[in-house]
C-alpha cells in the first residue's frame, strides 16, 4: 500500500482475529448452510462493498491486472475459492481441535514453500520461532493435556483440512510475486471478481439438490462477519502483512487463531481463565517476538 504506514504485525494480528472468528461462524452454520453457499455468500457480501471503490481502483490498474492475470486467477482458485470450501467441508465433519491443529501446519509450509520456490533462508530463529508458537498452539487446542492430544481421532474432514491448508499455504507464498507498483484494493477486487465468476454456477448447480438456505437473524449475521470482517479486512489485512514481512515471517502468525478462538470463547461463551490458556499465550507470544526481528521490507 503506497504511501500507508500501519505495523504489519498488527494487521497479521488482526487477520488472524477476524479469520478465528471464522472457525468459529463456520462451525456454527454447519447445519444451516452448506459449505458451497456458505462460500458463495461471504464473497458476494464482500464484492457489494468492494465493488464501490474497488471497481475505480481497477479501472485505473487494469493494464497492470491484466498484466498479471495468471497471478490473479491463482489467488482467487487457491485463496478464495479453494481453501474457504475445503475449510467449510472439513467443519461438517471434523472438530474444531483438529482444524486448528492442522492450520497450525500451515507456517511451516509456507516456510518450507519460500525456501523451495524462491531460496529465501531457513535461520535457526525462524525454526526456534515456528516451534516455540506450535508448542503454544498444541497446549491450547488440547487444554494442556497430553491424553487429548493421543486420543484424537481424524477422519474425512481432516483429509479437507489439509487440503485447506495446502492451498492457503501456496497462496501467501505466491502473493510475493506481485509487483510493488499493483496495490492491495484493485488486487484484492480482481481476484474476488474471478472467484465469483468460478463459484456462481457451482453455487446454481447444486441448487436443485439442497435443502434452501433459512436466511434466519443468526444465519444473516453469520454471513455479514464472514463477508466484512473475515473477508474484507482479514484479507487487506493478510496481503499487506505478507507484502511488508514476507510469506515466511508472516506465516507465524496463524498460530494466533487458537489462542483468539479461545479468548472468543472466554468472551461470548463465559468460558473461564484457565492455566493452559495463560501458557499457550505465553508461548504462542515469544514465537511472535522472535519471528518479528529483522527489518521490514517496504511495501
Amino acid at each position: 500500500m503506497q504511501g500507508f504506514h500501519f505495523p504489519p504485525t498488527l494487521a497479521l494480528s488482526l487477520a488472524s482475529l477476524f479469520w478465528a472468528g471464522n472457525f468459529i461462524v463456520g462451525r456454527a452454520l454447519r447445519d444451516a448452510v452448506p459449505a458451497i453457499d456458505m462460500n458463495f455468500w461471504r464473497w458476494t457480501i464482500a464484492l457489494v462493498i468492494l465493488l464501490p471503490f474497488g471497481a475505480l481502483a481497477l479501472r485505473r490498474d487494469w493494464a497492470l491486472i491484466r498484466s498479471q492475470w495468471r497471478l490473479v486467477v491463482f489467488l482467487a482458485l487457491t485463496g478464495i475459492v479453494g481453501f474457504h470450501v475445503f475449510v467449510y467441508t472439513a467443519l461438517q465433519t471434523t472438530t474444531a481441535v483438529n482444524a486448528l491443529l492442522f492450520l497450525s501446519v500451515s507456517p511451516v509450509m509456507i516456510l518450507v514453500g519460500s525456501w523451495l520456490r524462491y531460496g529465501d533462508p531457513i535461520s535457526r530463529v525462524q525454526v526456534l520461532a515456528m516451534g516455540i508458537s506450535l508448542v503454544g498452539v498444541v497446549v491450547l487446542v488440547t487444554h494442556g493435556e497430553l491424553e487429548r492430544l493421543l486420543g484424537l481421532e481424524f477422519n474425512i474432514g481432516d483429509l479437507w483440512m489439509l487440503l485447506a491448508v495446502s492451498l492457503w499455504s501456496a497462496y501467501s507464498v505466491v502473493l510475493k510475486t506481485k509487483p510493488a507498483e499493483l496495490n492491495q484494493t484493485p488486487l484484492i477486487t480482481g481476484t474476488v471478481i474471478v472467484a465469483m465468476l468460478v463459484m456462481t454456477p457451482v453455487y446454481l448447480a447444486t441448487l436443485p439438490g439442497d435443502e434452501p438456505v433459512a436466511f434466519t437473524g443468526p444465519v444473516v449475521a453469520g454471513l455479514l462477519y464472514i463477508g466484512v470482517f473475515a473477508s474484507v479486512i482479514a484479507y487487506f489485512c493478510w496481503n499487506y502483512g505478507v507484502a511488508r514481512l514476507g510469506p515466511s515471517r508472516a506465516g507465524v502468525f496463524l498460530h494466533l487463531n487458537p489462542l483468539f478462538g479461545a479468548v472468543l470463547s472466554i468472551i461470548f461463551l463465559g468460558e473461564g481463565i484457565e492455566p493452559y490458556h495463560l501458557a499457550g499465550a505465553a508461548l504462542i507470544a515469544t514465537g511472535l517476538v522472535f519471528s518479528s526481528r529483522g527489518a521490514v521490507k517496504p511495501c
